[in-house]
């Protein structure tokens, strides 16, 4: 019985039916993490005796009977750059290596109050701004199908390898959607407002633009564990005044859905992996029944290039010193890559942008009136040569037009869910659906159907083997 194995649903339908304990799930995940995590470096905080010592509690406390939370004995992983008590917020950045949190985030004290059992801390890149996981504190984190390719984030890595059923992620520039693209699992980038988010560590308010872009959610192997992790970080939080009641849009959701459909909206061309990745989610769809439409997307260039424009006036507000002062010179040497392609910007230039996004955001709803989702690419290419931004900057610019799909999307502040088509030359490749504001239920009902027509990949992986090269 190869526990580690089982999705989130069925490992809590297992616990509560009585045919494990929470102790026998936990000291699984944890074999597994000491198996696989040498190799992958995913996660950096290993907690064995803190999430064994909470199994053991959870087991004895319970009572035949007893209506037992969601998750309840679920094993989990969160991200070092959200507050979990006891340990240390480090964001990857050795200065704040003492940076100990008293208190859970919101989004870690909601999956721990329905029962979730933190096994691990998984890594970031500093300052948690590249779509590579390494930094001067921990190292890199690696892509378990391929060394040599980025993970595009080590909580996807994590998380495909068999560590944890769900793992916890964070989504300001696509660190959602990208490492689960590059590792062949799924997640949901929410709806503005659905998770609340912010660290209790952080004694002032969150940046502008972060509260604006960024989104906590969850990554899993499969849509259905997903919408569970989603579920459970969903809960109500009085920490965050942004968070939001309302569930979904009130939509219809069932049926057919109408599905836009734009492969390459920025004319800048999209790589041969993923058009047929493009192509076999359309084939999904279409098989499930659902319409797939080519459209023309509103303003997709200009959308993506406002998020670099009032994400760089934030660092170079806010966060500039900071960066200087400690972080790397290879990451400082990254932002300066970013600011040469999109400009440096000004404050006029700042609220300009800002009136557009509203212009654009405004454009989109009107096509998501006419739409149910949108599905496009998550990056133009397939995954990265692990660390290429540091080891080749000239290479950014080609990085940023790729990733356009990704800041496209956070800047309009919509949700939109990731899911694996198949793989190509033994890398994962994937596609995105967008929806409408507080339609992540219909994202996912997209995902599943995509799915339901190609698969998992985690089997495969496991029946290669982690890191197969």
């Amino acid at each position: 019985m190869t526990i580690w194995k089982w999705s989130a649903v069925e490992t809590a339908r297992r616990i509560k039916d009585g045919d494990i304990s929470c102790e026998q799930v936990v000291q699984s995940h944890l074999t597994r993490l000491d198996e696989v995590n040498p190799r992958l470096n995913a996660v950096v905080v290993p907690l064995h005796e803190q999430s064994l010592a909470e199994a053991r509690r959870l087991d004895r406390q319970r009572r035949p009977g007893d209506a037992l939370p969601p998750l309840f004995g679920v094993p989990v992983t969160t991200k070092i750059n959200m507050d979990l008590a006891g340990q240390a917020n480090s964001d990857g950045v050795p200065a704040y290596r003492n940076n100990m949190a008293t208190d859970d985030a919101p989004v870690i004290a909601n999956l721990r109050q329905d029962g979730a059992i933190v096994i691990g801390l998984t890594n970031t890149p500093e300052f948690s701004i590249r779509w590579f996981t390494s930094n001067p504190l921990h190292g890199v984190s690696l892509n378990p199908w391929n060394p040599d390719v980025t993970p595009g984030g080590s909580s996807g890595a994590a998380v495909a390898a068999g560590i944890g059923c769900i793992a916890h992620g964070n989504d300001m520039g696509g660190s959602l959607r990208h490492p689960a693209y590059c590792c062949g699992v799924s997640t949901i980038r929410p709806s503005f407002g659905r998770i609340a988010n912010g660290n209790p560590s952080a004694t002032g308010g969150r940046p502008p633009m972060s509260q604006l872009l960024s989104v906590q959610g969850p990554i899993a192997r499969s849509v259905a564990d997903v919408r569970l992790g989603l579920a459970s970080m969903a809960r109500y939080s009085a920490f965050d005044a942004d968070w939001s009641p309302a569930r979904d849009s009130g939509r219809g959701k069932g049926g057919v859905l109408r599905i836009a459909y734009q492969a390459d909206p920025f004319g800048e061309g999209v790589s041969a992996p993923v058009l047929a990745a493009m192509e076999q989610a359309k084939a999904a769809l279409q098989s499930a029944g659902h319409r797939v439409e080519a459209v023309t997307l509103p303003d997709a260039r200009q959308a993506s290039n406002i998020w670099g424009c009032i994400t760089l006036a934030e660092v170079d507000a806010l966060q500039r010193d900071e960066l200087e002062r400690h972080g790397s010179a290879e990451v400082v040497q990254v932002v300066d890559a970013y600011r040469a392609f999109f400009g440096t910007p000004t404050l006029t230039g700042t609220m300009q942008a800002l009136m557009e996004r509203n212009r654009i955001r405004r454009a989109w709803s009107q096509l998501l009136e006419q739409y149910d989702l949108v599905l496009m690419p998550v990056s133009a290419e397939p995954a990265f040569a692990n660390d290429l931004d540091m080891r080749e900057p000239n290479q950014i610019p080609r990085m940023l037009r790729a990733q356009r799909f990704l800041l496209m999307i956070n800047a309009l502040g919509l949700p939109a869910a990731a899911v694996p088509t198949g793989l190509h030359q033994g890398v994962p490749m994937g596609v995105q659906l967008v929806g409408a504001p507080l339609d992540d239920a219909l994202c996912l009902q997209g995902a599943q159907a995509i799915e339901d027509h190609c698969g998992t990949l985690s089997q495969a992986l496991w029946q290669q083997g982690v890191i197969a090269r």
